[in-house]
């Protein structure tokens, strides 16, 4: 499953792609800079859609995590380090017997 970033960005891309190339009409003597413009700014919304997506996976890979709402990132860290060691530990002692 996608996640909320990505979701929203492609929403985003995908209506105003639709907005540009549907709502706001063409006529026959458009200006070169005109269409341009269109064309130039849909490869961007797309290209910023794939640039989220694709940055998820990279962030997960690399455990990339938003920790701004954690006060004491330090102690937070030996925390779950400690527990996990624990854990480890408590799994490797019923293992051996």
């Amino acid at each position: 499953m996608p996640s909320s970033h990505s979701q929203f960005m492609w929403f985003f891309s995908v209506y105003s792609f639709l907005f540009l190339y549907l709502r706001m009409h063409q006529t026959n003597n458009a200006r070169f800079l005109d269409l341009l413009w269109r064309h130039v700014l849909s490869v961007c919304l797309v290209t910023a859609a794939l640039l989220v997506s694709y940055s998820r996976p990279i962030s997960e890979f690399f455990l990339i995590r938003d920790t701004s709402l954690i006060p004491n990132i330090l102690w937070f860290e030996y925390t779950v380090t400690r527990a996990e060691a624990r854990n480890r530990q408590r799994k490797l002692g019923t293992k051996l017997q």
